[in-house]
Protein backbone atom coordinates (compact mmCIF):
# COMPACT_ATOMS: atom_id res chain seq x y z
CA UNK A 1 0.00 0.00 0.00
CA UNK A 2 0.98 3.23 -0.93
CA UNK A 3 0.96 6.05 1.75
CA UNK A 4 3.25 8.69 0.50
CA UNK A 5 5.30 8.87 3.78
CA UNK A 6 7.95 6.44 5.19
CA UNK A 7 6.38 7.10 8.76
CA UNK A 8 5.50 3.94 10.48
CA UNK A 9 2.85 5.46 12.39
CA UNK A 10 1.58 7.89 9.82
CA UNK A 11 1.20 5.22 7.49
CA UNK A 12 -0.64 3.38 10.03
CA UNK A 13 -3.06 6.45 10.92
CA UNK A 14 -3.88 6.75 7.37
CA UNK A 15 -4.72 3.09 7.16
CA UNK A 16 -6.89 3.71 9.48
CA UNK A 17 -8.29 7.22 8.48
CA UNK A 18 -9.31 5.21 5.40
CA UNK A 19 -11.48 2.66 7.40
CA UNK A 20 -13.09 5.67 8.86
CA UNK A 21 -14.03 7.24 5.47
CA UNK A 22 -15.10 3.54 3.50
CA UNK A 23 -18.45 2.75 2.82
CA UNK A 24 -20.10 0.97 5.91
CA UNK A 25 -21.65 -2.19 4.02
CA UNK A 26 -24.76 -3.11 6.59
CA UNK A 27 -22.46 -6.29 7.87
CA UNK A 28 -20.32 -4.13 9.40
CA UNK A 29 -22.13 -1.47 10.53
CA UNK A 30 -24.47 -4.75 12.44
CA UNK A 31 -21.31 -5.69 13.72
CA UNK A 32 -20.92 -2.48 15.19
CA UNK A 33 -24.00 -1.75 16.74
CA UNK A 34 -23.45 -5.76 18.51
CA UNK A 35 -20.47 -4.52 19.78
CA UNK A 36 -22.24 -1.42 21.23
CA UNK A 37 -24.80 -3.99 23.02
CA UNK A 38 -22.47 -6.43 24.05
CA UNK A 39 -20.56 -3.53 25.67
CA UNK A 40 -23.48 -2.26 27.54
CA UNK A 41 -24.67 -5.95 28.46
CA UNK A 42 -21.53 -6.63 30.28
CA UNK A 43 -21.42 -2.99 31.85
CA UNK A 44 -24.83 -2.93 33.28
CA UNK A 45 -24.15 -6.68 34.75
CA UNK A 46 -20.87 -5.59 36.19
CA UNK A 47 -22.36 -2.71 38.40
CA UNK A 48 -22.64 -4.45 41.61
CA UNK A 49 -18.70 -6.08 41.46
CA UNK A 50 -16.52 -4.15 43.87
CA UNK A 51 -14.17 -3.11 41.25
CA UNK A 52 -16.97 -1.13 39.52
CA UNK A 53 -17.37 0.96 42.83
CA UNK A 54 -13.86 1.41 43.24
CA UNK A 55 -13.29 2.83 39.68
CA UNK A 56 -16.17 4.97 40.29
CA UNK A 57 -14.71 6.40 43.81
CA UNK A 58 -11.25 6.80 42.40
CA UNK A 59 -12.34 9.61 40.05
CA UNK A 60 -13.85 11.74 42.88
CA UNK A 61 -15.67 14.56 41.80
CA UNK A 62 -15.49 14.94 38.01
CA UNK A 63 -16.94 17.77 36.28
CA UNK A 64 -18.28 17.06 32.57
CA UNK A 65 -20.77 15.82 29.99
CA UNK A 66 -19.97 12.35 29.27
CA UNK A 67 -22.57 9.73 30.93
CA UNK A 68 -21.40 7.48 33.69
CA UNK A 69 -23.39 3.70 32.95
CA UNK A 70 -25.82 3.12 35.39
CA UNK A 71 -25.17 6.07 37.78
CA UNK A 72 -27.04 9.27 38.18
CA UNK A 73 -23.85 11.50 37.25
CA UNK A 74 -21.89 13.07 34.35
CA UNK A 75 -18.31 13.15 34.28
CA UNK A 76 -15.13 14.09 32.21
CA UNK A 77 -14.34 12.14 28.94
CA UNK A 78 -11.58 10.29 30.57
CA UNK A 79 -12.90 9.88 33.57
CA UNK A 80 -16.54 8.66 32.32
CA UNK A 81 -14.49 6.05 29.89
CA UNK A 82 -12.56 4.62 32.64
CA UNK A 83 -15.54 3.98 34.99
CA UNK A 84 -17.19 2.10 32.09
CA UNK A 85 -14.13 0.39 30.95
CA UNK A 86 -13.45 -1.02 34.14
CA UNK A 87 -17.47 -1.89 34.68
CA UNK A 88 -17.75 -3.57 31.82
CA UNK A 89 -14.12 -5.93 32.05
CA UNK A 90 -15.90 -7.05 36.24
CA UNK A 91 -17.87 -9.80 34.56
CA UNK A 92 -15.29 -11.89 32.75
CA UNK A 93 -18.23 -11.66 29.71
CA UNK A 94 -17.03 -8.85 27.47
CA UNK A 95 -16.34 -9.71 23.76
CA UNK A 96 -12.89 -11.57 22.34
CA UNK A 97 -10.96 -10.09 19.17
CA UNK A 98 -7.92 -8.30 18.23
CA UNK A 99 -6.53 -6.57 21.08
CA UNK A 100 -7.94 -9.64 23.65
CA UNK A 101 -11.22 -7.84 24.58
CA UNK A 102 -11.55 -4.78 22.23
CA UNK A 103 -14.99 -3.89 23.26
CA UNK A 104 -14.10 -3.06 26.68
CA UNK A 105 -11.58 -0.45 25.86
CA UNK A 106 -13.12 0.85 22.39
CA UNK A 107 -16.91 1.26 23.06
CA UNK A 108 -16.49 3.22 26.15
CA UNK A 109 -14.21 5.46 24.65
CA UNK A 110 -16.59 6.10 21.14
CA UNK A 111 -18.95 6.43 23.64
CA UNK A 112 -17.34 9.36 25.90
CA UNK A 113 -15.95 11.13 23.62
CA UNK A 114 -18.93 10.58 20.41
CA UNK A 115 -20.94 12.32 23.38
CA UNK A 116 -18.72 14.92 24.38
CA UNK A 117 -18.55 16.44 20.72
CA UNK A 118 -22.37 15.21 20.11
CA UNK A 119 -21.49 13.14 17.01
CA UNK A 120 -24.18 11.42 15.53
CA UNK A 121 -24.50 7.64 16.06
CA UNK A 122 -22.80 6.91 12.33
CA UNK A 123 -19.83 8.45 13.56
CA UNK A 124 -19.22 6.48 16.53
CA UNK A 125 -20.29 3.22 14.63
CA UNK A 126 -17.19 4.27 12.35
CA UNK A 127 -14.86 5.02 15.53
CA UNK A 128 -16.50 1.52 17.19
CA UNK A 129 -15.22 -0.23 14.04
CA UNK A 130 -11.61 2.06 13.60
CA UNK A 131 -11.32 1.11 17.33
CA UNK A 132 -11.71 -2.39 16.26
CA UNK A 133 -8.93 -2.08 13.50
CA UNK A 134 -6.48 -1.03 15.21
CA UNK A 135 -6.45 -3.11 17.84
CA UNK A 136 -6.19 -6.02 15.30
CA UNK A 137 -3.36 -4.41 13.22
CA UNK A 138 -1.55 -4.04 16.08
CA UNK A 139 -2.36 -7.58 17.89
CA UNK A 140 -1.39 -9.39 14.19
CA UNK A 141 1.70 -7.03 14.27
CA UNK A 142 2.82 -8.00 17.72
CA UNK A 143 2.39 -11.83 16.95
CA UNK A 144 2.94 -14.10 20.75
CA UNK A 145 5.83 -11.15 21.42
CA UNK A 146 3.58 -9.50 23.91
CA UNK A 147 2.85 -12.62 26.23
CA UNK A 148 6.09 -14.19 25.84
CA UNK A 149 7.33 -10.73 27.29
CA UNK A 150 5.07 -10.99 30.64
CA UNK A 151 2.70 -8.29 29.32
CA UNK A 152 -0.98 -8.13 28.64
CA UNK A 153 -2.65 -7.82 25.33
CA UNK A 154 -5.25 -5.94 26.92
CA UNK A 155 -3.76 -3.29 28.14
CA UNK A 156 -0.33 -2.84 26.21
CA UNK A 157 -2.64 -2.84 22.80
CA UNK A 158 -5.56 -1.20 23.69
CA UNK A 159 -4.48 1.89 23.97
CA UNK A 160 -4.10 2.00 19.85
CA UNK A 161 -7.98 1.22 19.81
CA UNK A 162 -9.18 3.59 22.07
CA UNK A 163 -6.79 6.47 21.15
CA UNK A 164 -7.82 5.35 17.34
CA UNK A 165 -11.46 5.63 17.92
CA UNK A 166 -11.18 8.97 19.74
CA UNK A 167 -8.77 10.32 17.45
CA UNK A 168 -11.71 9.76 14.37
CA UNK A 169 -14.52 11.38 16.48
CA UNK A 170 -12.27 14.01 17.38
CA UNK A 171 -11.81 14.37 13.75
CA UNK A 172 -7.83 15.17 14.19
CA UNK A 173 -6.25 15.39 11.00
CA UNK A 174 -3.21 12.75 9.70
CA UNK A 175 -0.03 14.00 11.56
CA UNK A 176 -2.19 14.41 14.97
CA UNK A 177 -4.04 11.16 14.66
CA UNK A 178 -0.57 9.62 14.01
CA UNK A 179 0.74 11.87 16.84
CA UNK A 180 -1.95 10.18 19.17
CA UNK A 181 -0.70 6.51 18.47
CA UNK A 182 2.96 7.86 19.25
CA UNK A 183 1.80 8.70 22.74
CA UNK A 184 -0.63 5.89 23.33
CA UNK A 185 2.54 3.87 22.42
CA UNK A 186 4.37 5.70 25.84
CA UNK A 187 1.20 4.83 27.70
CA UNK A 188 1.09 1.28 27.36
CA UNK A 189 1.53 -1.10 29.26
CA UNK A 190 0.04 -3.78 32.03
CA UNK A 191 1.14 -6.92 33.38
CA UNK A 192 -0.47 -10.40 33.41
CA UNK A 193 0.56 -11.57 37.32
CA UNK A 194 -3.16 -10.77 38.47
CA UNK A 195 -4.96 -12.90 35.86
CA UNK A 196 -3.31 -15.65 38.12
CA UNK A 197 -2.72 -14.66 41.27
CA UNK A 198 -5.91 -12.58 41.78
CA UNK A 199 -6.88 -8.77 42.27
CA UNK A 200 -8.31 -6.32 40.58
CA UNK A 201 -5.22 -5.07 38.41
CA UNK A 202 -7.10 -7.60 35.50
CA UNK A 203 -9.98 -5.23 35.58
CA UNK A 204 -8.19 -1.78 36.18
CA UNK A 205 -6.01 -2.59 32.94
CA UNK A 206 -9.62 -2.15 30.63
CA UNK A 207 -10.18 1.26 32.13
CA UNK A 208 -6.16 2.78 32.27
CA UNK A 209 -6.38 1.48 28.48
CA UNK A 210 -9.18 3.45 27.62
CA UNK A 211 -8.01 6.39 29.79
CA UNK A 212 -4.63 6.44 27.50
CA UNK A 213 -6.56 6.41 24.44
CA UNK A 214 -8.49 10.30 25.64
CA UNK A 215 -5.40 11.47 26.94
CA UNK A 216 -3.10 10.85 24.03
CA UNK A 217 -5.73 12.05 21.78
CA UNK A 218 -5.83 15.33 24.17
CA UNK A 219 -2.02 15.71 23.86
CA UNK A 220 -1.74 15.80 20.47
CA UNK A 221 -5.05 17.95 19.43
CA UNK A 222 -3.38 20.46 21.77
CA UNK A 223 -0.10 20.18 19.44
CA UNK A 224 1.88 17.79 21.08
CA UNK A 225 4.87 16.33 18.95
CA UNK A 226 6.23 12.83 19.19
CA UNK A 227 9.14 11.22 18.40
CA UNK A 228 9.76 9.79 14.93
CA UNK A 229 9.95 5.99 14.96
CA UNK A 230 7.85 5.99 18.56
CA UNK A 231 6.39 2.35 17.15
CA UNK A 232 9.53 0.58 15.37
CA UNK A 233 12.19 2.77 15.93
CA UNK A 234 15.07 0.83 17.46
CA UNK A 235 13.86 1.59 21.17
CA UNK A 236 10.68 1.92 19.92
CA UNK A 237 7.28 0.14 21.22
CA UNK A 238 7.13 -3.01 18.54
CA UNK A 239 11.22 -3.92 20.07
CA UNK A 240 10.91 -2.66 23.63
CA UNK A 241 7.77 -4.52 24.12
CA UNK A 242 8.04 -7.35 21.63
CA UNK A 243 11.63 -7.53 21.84
CA UNK A 244 11.88 -8.28 17.77
CA UNK A 245 9.34 -10.67 17.76
CA UNK A 246 7.21 -8.74 15.98
CA UNK A 247 6.18 -7.86 11.64
CA UNK A 248 5.15 -4.32 11.40
CA UNK A 249 4.05 -4.57 7.82
CA UNK A 250 0.77 -6.22 9.37
CA UNK A 251 -0.29 -2.27 10.26
CA UNK A 252 -1.07 -1.50 6.77
CA UNK A 253 -1.22 -4.32 5.14
CA UNK A 254 -4.25 -4.65 2.74
CA UNK A 255 -6.44 -7.65 4.32
CA UNK A 256 -9.41 -9.45 3.55
CA UNK A 257 -11.76 -8.83 6.42
CA UNK A 258 -12.04 -5.87 8.94
CA UNK A 259 -10.92 -6.56 12.63
CA UNK A 260 -14.52 -5.69 14.12
CA UNK A 261 -16.20 -8.50 11.89
CA UNK A 262 -13.64 -10.89 13.84
CA UNK A 263 -14.73 -10.32 17.30
CA UNK A 264 -17.41 -12.37 19.17
CA UNK A 265 -18.67 -12.53 22.65
CA UNK A 266 -18.53 -15.30 24.70
CA UNK A 267 -21.33 -17.68 26.42
CA UNK A 268 -19.67 -17.89 29.69
CA UNK A 269 -18.47 -15.46 32.24
CA UNK A 270 -14.70 -17.31 31.82
CA UNK A 271 -11.20 -17.19 30.10
CA UNK A 272 -11.35 -17.20 26.34
CA UNK A 273 -9.64 -20.53 26.43
CA UNK A 274 -12.50 -22.39 28.42
CA UNK A 275 -14.76 -21.39 26.87
CA UNK A 276 -14.83 -24.03 24.24
CA UNK A 277 -14.37 -26.86 26.74
CA UNK A 278 -17.69 -25.55 28.37
CA UNK A 279 -19.57 -25.22 25.20
CA UNK A 280 -18.63 -28.89 24.62
CA UNK A 281 -19.50 -30.39 28.46
CA UNK A 282 -22.81 -28.41 28.42
CA UNK A 283 -23.49 -29.68 24.96
CA UNK A 284 -23.03 -33.00 25.75
CA UNK A 285 -23.99 -33.71 29.18
CA UNK A 286 -26.35 -30.27 29.48
CA UNK A 287 -28.15 -31.92 32.50
CA UNK A 288 -24.97 -32.27 34.32
CA UNK A 289 -23.45 -35.24 36.80
CA UNK A 290 -23.53 -35.37 40.28
CA UNK A 291 -19.99 -35.29 42.56
CA UNK A 292 -20.60 -38.49 43.96
CA UNK A 293 -21.10 -40.46 40.61
CA UNK A 294 -17.19 -39.11 39.90
CA UNK A 295 -14.38 -41.04 40.15
CA UNK A 296 -12.00 -38.98 37.97
CA UNK A 297 -11.86 -36.63 34.70
CA UNK A 298 -9.31 -35.65 32.60
CA UNK A 299 -9.55 -32.68 29.72
CA UNK A 300 -7.04 -33.16 27.19
CA UNK A 301 -6.86 -29.78 24.74
CA UNK A 302 -4.19 -28.45 22.32
CA UNK A 303 -1.28 -27.24 23.93
CA UNK A 304 -1.47 -23.54 23.12
CA UNK A 305 -3.91 -21.13 21.32
CA UNK A 306 -7.86 -20.57 22.11
CA UNK A 307 -8.51 -23.94 23.89
CA UNK A 308 -4.74 -24.06 25.07
CA UNK A 309 -2.77 -23.93 28.53
CA UNK A 310 -0.67 -21.13 27.91
CA UNK A 311 -1.87 -18.11 29.97
CA UNK A 312 -1.61 -17.36 33.57
CA UNK A 313 -3.49 -19.38 36.16
CA UNK A 314 -4.94 -21.96 33.53
CA UNK A 315 -3.38 -24.88 35.40
CA UNK A 316 -4.20 -23.70 38.99
CA UNK A 317 -5.91 -25.83 41.11
CA UNK A 318 -7.94 -25.20 44.38
CA UNK A 319 -8.48 -23.55 46.24
CA UNK A 320 -9.45 -20.41 44.56
CA UNK A 321 -9.49 -17.13 46.52
CA UNK A 322 -10.90 -14.53 43.85
CA UNK A 323 -13.19 -14.71 41.14
CA UNK A 324 -10.93 -14.13 38.34
CA UNK A 325 -9.10 -16.83 39.49
CA UNK A 326 -11.85 -19.19 39.17
CA UNK A 327 -12.42 -17.27 35.37
CA UNK A 328 -9.00 -18.18 34.35
CA UNK A 329 -9.12 -22.26 36.03
CA UNK A 330 -9.68 -24.94 33.50
CA UNK A 331 -10.33 -26.82 36.28
CA UNK A 332 -13.12 -24.94 38.22
CA UNK A 333 -14.79 -23.76 34.85
CA UNK A 334 -14.54 -27.03 33.60
CA UNK A 335 -15.99 -29.06 36.30
CA UNK A 336 -18.81 -26.47 37.32
CA UNK A 337 -19.67 -27.21 33.84
CA UNK A 338 -19.57 -31.01 34.31
CA UNK A 339 -21.78 -30.71 37.54
CA UNK A 340 -24.38 -29.00 36.22
CA UNK A 341 -24.25 -25.95 37.79
CA UNK A 342 -25.28 -21.92 36.37
CA UNK A 343 -22.11 -21.17 34.31
CA UNK A 344 -23.64 -18.64 31.92
CA UNK A 345 -24.27 -16.41 35.07
CA UNK A 346 -21.95 -14.40 36.81
CA UNK A 347 -23.44 -14.95 40.12
CA UNK A 348 -21.93 -18.50 39.89
CA UNK A 349 -18.53 -17.40 39.71
CA UNK A 350 -18.87 -14.69 41.67
CA UNK A 351 -20.60 -16.55 44.48
CA UNK A 352 -19.41 -20.03 44.24
CA UNK A 353 -15.40 -20.31 43.39
CA UNK A 354 -14.86 -21.99 46.82
CA UNK A 355 -17.84 -24.47 45.98
CA UNK A 356 -16.49 -27.74 47.61
CA UNK A 357 -18.36 -30.13 45.29
CA UNK A 358 -16.22 -28.43 42.22
CA UNK A 359 -12.75 -28.29 44.45
CA UNK A 360 -13.59 -31.67 45.01
CA UNK A 361 -13.81 -32.72 41.39
CA UNK A 362 -11.24 -30.73 40.60
CA UNK A 363 -9.08 -32.33 42.44
CA UNK A 364 -9.39 -35.32 41.02
CA UNK A 365 -9.29 -34.19 37.47
CA UNK A 366 -5.90 -33.97 35.12
CA UNK A 367 -5.41 -31.87 31.98
CA UNK A 368 -3.55 -32.68 29.27
CA UNK A 369 -1.83 -31.23 26.40
CA UNK A 370 -3.32 -33.28 22.92
CA UNK A 371 -0.96 -34.62 20.63
CA UNK A 372 -2.09 -32.39 17.65
CA UNK A 373 -4.39 -29.01 17.79
CA UNK A 374 -6.16 -30.95 15.34
CA UNK A 375 -7.33 -33.50 17.64
CA UNK A 376 -9.70 -30.56 20.01
CA UNK A 377 -11.02 -31.21 23.42
CA UNK A 378 -11.91 -34.92 24.78
CA UNK A 379 -13.55 -34.51 28.41
CA UNK A 380 -13.21 -38.32 29.65
CA UNK A 381 -15.40 -38.79 32.91
CA UNK A 382 -14.45 -42.02 34.51
CA UNK A 383 -17.43 -42.91 36.77
CA UNK A 384 -17.49 -44.65 40.08
CA UNK A 385 -19.50 -48.08 38.20
CA UNK A 386 -16.81 -48.34 35.97
CA UNK A 387 -18.68 -46.33 33.03
CA UNK A 388 -16.53 -44.25 30.86
CA UNK A 389 -18.03 -40.85 29.24
CA UNK A 390 -16.01 -39.45 26.53
CA UNK A 391 -17.07 -36.37 24.78
CA UNK A 392 -15.07 -35.18 21.88
CA UNK A 393 -15.25 -31.82 20.52
CA UNK A 394 -15.31 -33.33 16.53
CA UNK A 395 -18.47 -34.65 18.09
CA UNK A 396 -20.73 -31.47 18.04
CA UNK A 397 -21.69 -30.00 14.80
CA UNK A 398 -21.72 -26.52 16.01
CA UNK A 399 -19.31 -25.34 18.18
CA UNK A 400 -19.95 -21.64 17.36
CA UNK A 401 -20.48 -18.56 19.74
CA UNK A 402 -23.08 -17.14 17.94
CA UNK A 403 -25.43 -15.01 20.62
CA UNK A 404 -28.92 -13.25 20.19
CA UNK A 405 -27.54 -9.93 20.90
CA UNK A 406 -30.64 -8.74 22.52
CA UNK A 407 -31.95 -11.25 24.00
CA UNK A 408 -28.18 -11.73 25.66
CA UNK A 409 -28.84 -7.49 26.86
CA UNK A 410 -32.17 -8.02 28.18
CA UNK A 411 -31.17 -10.79 30.27
CA UNK A 412 -28.21 -8.88 31.63
CA UNK A 413 -29.55 -5.26 31.27
CA UNK A 414 -32.95 -5.55 32.59
CA UNK A 415 -32.21 -5.71 35.85
CA UNK A 416 -31.72 -1.93 35.97
CA UNK A 417 -32.81 -0.55 32.60
CA UNK A 418 -36.29 -2.42 33.63
CA UNK A 419 -39.15 -1.12 31.19
CA UNK A 420 -36.13 0.65 29.13
CA UNK A 421 -34.10 -2.35 27.97
CA UNK A 422 -36.49 -2.36 24.43
CA UNK A 423 -35.61 0.81 24.08
CA UNK A 424 -32.47 0.48 24.17
CA UNK A 425 -32.34 -2.00 22.07
CA UNK A 426 -34.11 0.25 19.32
CA UNK A 427 -32.03 3.24 20.07
CA UNK A 428 -29.07 1.01 19.19
CA UNK A 429 -30.63 -0.97 16.15
CA UNK A 430 -31.41 2.70 14.44
CA UNK A 431 -28.30 4.39 15.70
CA UNK A 432 -26.96 5.20 11.64
CA UNK A 433 -29.89 7.61 11.38
CA UNK A 434 -29.07 9.35 15.04
CA UNK A 435 -28.39 13.17 14.72
CA UNK A 436 -26.81 12.17 17.83
CA UNK A 437 -25.42 10.20 20.38
CA UNK A 438 -27.09 11.77 23.31
CA UNK A 439 -30.57 9.82 23.86
CA UNK A 440 -28.95 6.15 24.02
CA UNK A 441 -26.50 7.56 26.89
CA UNK A 442 -29.49 9.51 28.62
CA UNK A 443 -31.26 6.14 28.38
CA UNK A 444 -28.50 4.38 30.26
CA UNK A 445 -27.96 6.86 33.05
CA UNK A 446 -29.69 6.18 36.27
CA UNK A 447 -32.27 8.38 35.77
CA UNK A 448 -33.44 6.93 32.96
CA UNK A 449 -33.08 4.04 34.59
CA UNK A 450 -35.27 4.71 37.39
CA UNK A 451 -37.93 6.52 35.34
CA UNK A 452 -38.30 3.52 32.64
CA UNK A 453 -41.73 4.77 31.77
CA UNK A 454 -40.79 8.43 31.05
CA UNK A 455 -41.38 10.11 27.57
CA UNK A 456 -37.66 10.18 27.56
CA UNK A 457 -37.35 6.65 27.27
CA UNK A 458 -40.29 5.75 25.22
CA UNK A 459 -41.21 8.39 22.95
Amino acid sequence: MQTGTSDLTTSFAEVLQGVATAQMTPEVSRASKQRILDFLSVTFNGLNEPASGVAFRSIGPSSGPCTVIGRDVTAAAADAAFVNAVTSHTTCQEDVGGGAHPGVYVVPVALAIGEQHRCSGEEVLRAVVVGYEAAQRMTMAAGTGLGKAGFRTLSTVGVFGAAASAAVLSRLDTDKFAAALNFAANMAGGLLQSLGAGGMEVYLQAGLAARAGINAIAFAGAGGEAAPGTLDGQYGFLNAFMRGRHDAGDLIADTAELGILRARSKPFPACLVNQDTMLLIRSLQPGGLAPSQIERVTVTRPATGQNGYDGPGIMADPPYRTMIQAAMSAKFTSISALLGKPVTELRHIRESFGDRDVEQVANKTSLLAAERDADGITVEVVLKDGRIITMRSTDVPDMSWDTDMEARFKRLASPRLHGAARTVCDVVAGLESAPDIGRLMQLVRAQAVDAGTSPDCNG
